[in-house]
């Protein structure tokens, strides 16, 4: 048995290896891609000497000025020198400078497009141009090759006697070994087993991107089905308040909802019609795709307080188990801790690859020479 998943996981590596390869490397390159998009973003920003940000009703008054209207989106950092975001829709999103109010045009787009082109090598082998469907299928097979490797690979490895000064040989890197062919044997197996549950979340969550029926797998999973309303049980809403036209500004208004979130990082406001007796407020403690670290907030534009307690995630349970492949696969979900683990992971598969094609082609030779004798 042993040789058919061994003969199974060499052949599978050839035929698949380059492109594992590739999906690693584009996977290391994108491991910071939100924090290093923010960084360049954010270095577009000249702070003029001695002058303090704008308060959140002029940025507000800015966003409008932009283009913006009642019921866009705008998010103010914790930083007060870092660029707000004004999104009018998904993929409409407009910086504006904290200090002046202005339009950042183009900050960040060298790096936005950098990692632009790094993520449609990664999902779509698309190195020019868009979407390939082509290469996007050649990846998504090959990602469920590399998922079909590490599990033949762990029954490879698996100890036939589980006795300490073996299985430490499995585990651990050794030095003093003989020739390249040793290190590479020695570096496969270390490598597999310390990065097998990583690799494996990633293959699994990339499946679901990939394909429609793992999609729906997720969806089946929890009784639901994809484009469903997908929401779950949201609280009875309180009556309005009575609009009294006395409204404080948004500042002040964003301090009663930050109140209980003193490590908050970024709010995200409703842009309201004129009249609106209330606020919409989003909270966010974490960095941005953690739905657990958000809370969705009511204020009254009076001052008088909260309307209702905080909300937090009312997506039905495929919706989360959804969200929650989408960033388990960049490792986001866990936040900085959780993106290096997914980088390493990434490297360790590329170090798998390296040395799987090595060891494969020694042995190709060692077949051929015997072949000849």
């Amino acid at each position: 048995m042993r040789r058919i998943f061994f003969w199974a996981h060499f052949a599978m590596g050839l035929a698949a290896g380059v492109f594992i390869l590739l999906m690693s490397v584009t996977g290391v390159l994108l491991t910071y891609e939100r924090q290093m998009v923010a960084a360049a973003q954010n270095a577009a920003v000249e702070t003029p000497a001695g002058a303090e940000p704008l308060s959140v009703d002029a940025l507000a008054d800015a966003a409008l000025a932009a283009g913006g209207a009642p019921g866009n989106t705008l998010t103010i950092q914790r930083n007060a020198g870092h660029v707000s975001t004004l999104s009018k829709g998904r993929r409409d999103n407009v910086l504006l400078d904290p200090y002046t109010g202005e339009t950042l045009e183009g900050a960040g787009e060298g790096t936005e497009a950098f990692f632009g082109r790094v993520m449609r090598i990664h999902r779509w082998l698309a190195f020019t141009g868009g979407r390939n469907d082509v290469g996007a299928a050649i990846n998504g097979a090959a990602n469920l090759v590399f998922g079909a490797l590490l599990i033949s690979g762990i029954v490879l490895w698996w100890p036939r006697r589980w006795k300490w000064p073996f299985v430490k040989t499995q585990l651990f890197f050794r030095r003093g070994l003989p020739n390249a062919k040793a290190r590479h044997y020695n570096w496969h197996h270390v490598l597999a087993a310390w990065s097998f549950v990583p690799l494996f979340l990633i293959i699994v969550s990339g499946a679901v991107f990939s394909y429609s029926w793992a999609n729906k797998l997720v969806y089946a999973a929890f009784g639901e089905t994809p484009g469903g309303q997908g929401k779950g049980r949201v609280a009875a809403a309180a009556p309005p308040p009575v609009f009294t036209g006395d409204i404080l500004p948004l500042d002040s208004l964003i301090a009663q909802a930050t109140e209980d979130f003193p490590n908050w990082r970024r709010v995200s406001i409703t842009l309201p019609k004129p009249d609106a007796a209330t606020l919409d407020v989003s909270v966010d403690w974490g960095n941005g795709t953690q739905a657990s670290k958000k809370r969705s907030l009511t204020v009254a534009r009076d001052g008088s307080g909260l309307i209702g307690a905080p909300v937090g995630d009312t997506s039905s349970p495929a919706l989360k188990a959804r969200r929650y492949l989408r960033f388990v696969h960049t490792g986001e979900i866990y936040g900085l801790i959780g993106q290096t683990l997914a980088g390493l992971a990434s490297i360790a598969g590329m170090i798998l690859v390296y040395t799987g094609i090595s060891l494969a082609i020694r042995r190709l030779i060692r077949m051929r020479n015997s072949g000849k004798a």
